[in-house]
């Protein structure tokens, strides 16, 4: 065994000599693919077929030095690594005279024949050829800057670049942190990072001058992986999320989407999770303020709004609607709050006109615009896995309000965006729970589930079934609304007389399937599951205890979501190091988040099950008590059903 010459890697007799090294260089070949996956849906000029194929190339090349280094495979690796540069030089070289296509395409062929014939004649000027690519193409930038031309190398992407770079530099041989014989080696890291530099590189030289038509590579990429990542948090914290009518979510057009907002940062996350890509949300400015979060807000594409009650000028967010506008002329999604606050309100707070002043003004860009209302309704704020639902309202063609039109500031005419903005109101309301008190919410919600009880055989009732039939009820005449409350006071005071919930007296079976996959799950890999949920317990108890010392309603999901993905993470790693080193430390960490993701498999319906069977033997207990609870639980499904029927509608 021997390390390789240029990099850090030990090179072993294996099929692959240097593992690391050779499995990351794929993420060039990814990314080729993708870039002519790109071109051939003519989101970028053809031209970028010349690029996608020497990155693929270089992609290949690496894989076959890393694992069997030769001089044709080194000829592989580095003839491609100088064509890539050279076309990146001549697209900036060209684009002082507009011609990007032109450009690139002599300094892909003027590269790859200078690499070839330095191959033959001093294959060890390989780095000179690579340092003076860069040097082209810093000298071109400079001169684009001079002619105030709008910047390709924007401080985040320099800084991914400084990143892959100091990578690099870690992977030597000479490296203080060179370690041959360890699975974490910086020279892979190198290999993602600079096949992530060449996309975002793609993004910003292809939108500089027309970011209307900006290929957006890094963006979409980052938008899917937040939105597995947000589905993930969903389901974790989360016992169900039901979604409800979601085709209305058209597929083909820009979109604006507005929400309503009572669970603080849990809202933006479970938006994210539903639709299961990041869209570009609006927040505070005053998020900016905290240094820590800058770079995630960046990241997340997330966008400023200037709120007055911060101290901030209105005038400001003149540069955020133009955003907006841009994204929404690319077909993005946009996504804002329009309450502007979070709480734990009964129904609807009033619903600011930036929405409506958003879409109006991208009409000119994004003529076929809709806005798409998304209520979202939670079961409990205060238990830590409760069930929620998340329903989707009628798309409100935004040309149908444009009356006036922009005036000559890029306003749209206030008549307009004050009809827009009720029209969005009543959209939110039809979505969104509307009752008249939070007594009353939770009053009517305890009706209707039971009134769902008593159509179904199951023990657990839907969450967005027994919310429908609630918002209905909140809508019907007082008389009928205190009728329905009335008769579930007398139902629960019955039941607490009888010590049982309604859920153990409900006569309805459980969901075997799940039951038994969770016995058998338990049977299977008992004491495993034993050890994993021990492991995870004090994760669970920091998250309860956090949550528990919040007084704030509205404010409980969000220490619950970002102290439980603190809690988690480090649990993660703490067990990960402390079974295993190097990458093994990695794979037993995932191996220990999979038990817990099993543990929430298996022990909630096997908790449930053991809640009812003590229920049905206090009821046994007390039998001569059941009948008049029993009455009073028909009273309630009676009074529900005359008031609202007993059909399941769209709202």
């Amino acid at each position: 065994m021997s390390t390789g010459t240029s990099d850090c890697e030990l090179r072993d007799d294996w099929w692959l000599e240097q593992d690391v090294n050779a499995w990351t260089s794929l993420a060039y070949l990814a990314a080729g693919l993708l870039l002519a996956w790109e071109v051939h849906r003519s989101r970028l000029p053809r031209a970028a077929y010349g690029l996608a194929a020497v990155v693929a190339a270089e992609g290949i090349g690496s894989f076959l030095y890393h694992g069997a280094a030769s001089d044709v495979s080194q000829f592989l690796h580095d003839v491609p690594l100088i064509g890539a540069l050279s076309f990146v030089a001549g697209w900036h070289v060209g684009r002082l005279r507009d011609r990007t296509d032109t450009g690139s395409m002599i300094g892909l062929a003027a590269g790859l024949a200078a690499a070839t014939v330095l191959w033959a004649l001093a294959p060890d000027a390989t780095n000179a050829a690579v340092v003076a690519a860069i040097v082209v193409i810093v000298v071109a930038s400079l001169m684009a800057r001079r002619r105030r031309m709008a910047a390709v190398w924007s401080w985040p992407l320099l800084a991914l670049g400084a990143l892959a770079v100091s990578m690099w530099g870690l992977g030597t041989p000479d490296s203080w942190a060179c370690e041959a014989d360890s699975w974490l080696q910086p020279h892979g890291l190198w290999h993602i990072l600079t096949a992530i530099v060449a996309l975002a590189w793609v993004d910003r030289a292809y939108g500089a001058d027309d970011p209307a038509h900006a290929p957006l590579l890094f963006r979409r990429f980052t938008d899917r992986t937040f939105g597995l990542v947000a589905r993930g948090l969903v389901l974790a914290f989360h016992r169900s999320v039901e979604v409800r009518w979601s085709d209305r979510l058209p597929s083909d057009r820009p979109v604006l989407i507005v929400a309503n907002h009572g669970n603080g940062f849990v809202d933006p996350v479970v938006v994210a999770g539903v639709l299961g890509r990041l869209p570009r949300f609006l927040a505070k400015a005053a998020l900016w303020k905290v240094v820590a979060a800058r770079p995630f807000l960046w990241l997340a594409g997330v966008l400023p709004v200037f709120r007055t009650a911060d101290g901030d000028r209105a005038s400001d967010n003149t540069s955020v609607f133009d955003a907006c506008h841009r994204e929404l002329a690319q077909r993005a999604t946009v996504a804002i709050f329009p309450e502007g606050t979070t709480g734990d309100r009964a129904g609807l707070d009033r619903v600011k006109s930036g929405a409506a002043r958003i879409a109006l003004g991208a009409l000119p860009t994004a003529p076929d615009v809709v806005i798409v209302p998304i209520g979202m309704a939670f079961e409990s704020r205060v238990e830590t896995r409760s069930r929620a639902v998340v329903m989707f309202g009628k798309p409100i063609d935004v040309a149908e309000y444009a009356g006036a039109g922009l005036g000559s500031d890029g306003e749209p005419d206030r008549a307009d965006a004050a009809a827009l903005t009720a029209r969005i109101t009543d959209a939110l309301e039809q979505v969104s729970p509307q009752f008249a008190s939070l007594d009353e919410r939770e009053l009517l919600r305890a009706a209707a589930r039971e009134e769902r009880s008593a159509a179904t055989d199951h023990v657990e009732v839907s969450f967005g079934d027994a919310e429908v039939v609630a918002r209905r009820l909140a809508r019907v005449d007082p008389a009928g609304r205190e009728r329905v409350i009335d008769a579930y006071r007398d139902f629960a005071t019955r039941l607490q007389l009888l010590g049982v919930t309604a859920r153990q007296l409900r006569p309805r079976r459980v969901s075997t399937a799940r039951l038994v996959v969770s016995a058998l799950l338990l049977f299977l890999v008992g004491s495993p599951l034993v050890a994993v949920t021990l492991v995870h317990l004090p994760a669970v108890l920091v998250v309860v205890v956090g949550t528990a010392l919040v007084r704030s309603t509205a404010t409980k999901g969000t220490v619950r979501l970002l102290l439980g993905l603190v809690a988690l993470v480090a649990t993660w790693t703490l067990a990960g190091m402390w079974l295993a080193d190097g990458w093994g430390a990695l794979v037993a960490a995932i191996a220990v988040a999979v038990g817990g993701l099993v543990a929430l498999i298996v022990w909630p319906p096997l908790v449930r099950q053991a809640t009812v069977l003590i229920g049905r033997i206090r009821v046994r207990d007390r039998i001569g008590l059941v009948p008049p609870v029993l009455g009073a639980r028909s009273t309630v499904i009676t009074a529900v059903r005359e008031s609202v029927g007993n059909d399941d509608e769209r709202i």
